[in-house]
């Protein structure tokens, strides 16, 4: 496909973005700066916001993006499912455009299909079956915990190589995008920024 920008204007909801939460979890807060990134702003929170890409799964072989985090969290042990907080976070959900992966996307976008979780947290960098659902999930740590706060960083990451490697076979198309912030473990606030997602 030809790059294509992820839409985050006028509004995230004037976008189609939606909120994923979870049960006795506070959500965590979302917005569009005036600079066009998407603010992620956790307090004791955590949830995902998420964007379907189009009525049927869109082919798409890298995505890139920039972030940058100004208040930070403690480094966290990412391989458990809990104390497992981070700043920030990109989901790449894919789907094989069956009924099935239609009706399990109805629970949760991340339930469309196998899923790809790029992160900014964590004490080590990671490439492991995500601790949350190992058997469809791919936890990927681009940047740890103590990497400088106040400067945008730029990622590309491969998801044609990246999902080869984690599930065997070549990827179906991506249905969803998701962004989540989390520090409902530790019971602190942090605050990061994302801007400029593209896939291509």
């Amino acid at each position: 496909m030809a790059e294509t920008p992820v839409p985050v204007a006028p509004s995230l909801d004037a976008a189609g973005w939606e909120m994923l939460g979870f049960e006795g979890i506070p959500e965590t807060a979302f917005r569009t700066t005036p600079d066009g990134a998407v603010e992620v702003k956790a307090d004791k929170s955590s949830s995902v916001l998420y964007l379907k890409l189009a009525s049927a799964p869109v082919p798409a072989s890298r995505l890139s993006w920039q972030w940058q985090v100004t208040d930070t969290l403690p480094a966290t042990d990412l391989t458990r499912t809990d104390g497992d907080d981070r700043v920030l976070s990109v989901y790449v959900a894919f789907s094989d455009g069956s009924m099935a992966s239609r009706l399990k996307a109805m629970i949760s976008p991340l339930a469309a299909g196998n899923v790809l979780n790029y992160v900014w947290g964590g004490d080590r960098v990671l490439d492991i079956a995500h601790p949350h659902f190992p058997d469809s999930g791919r936890l990927i740590v681009r940047r740890t915990a103590d990497t400088p706060t106040g400067e945008w960083f730029m990622e590309t990451a491969d998801l044609a190589a990246d999902y080869q490697r984690a599930f065997g076979e070549p990827p179906p198309g991506v249905a969803y995008i998701g962004l989540s912030g989390d520090s409902d473990d530790l019971g602190m606030r942090s605050r990061g920024l994302i801007r400029d997602l593209r896939f291509e």
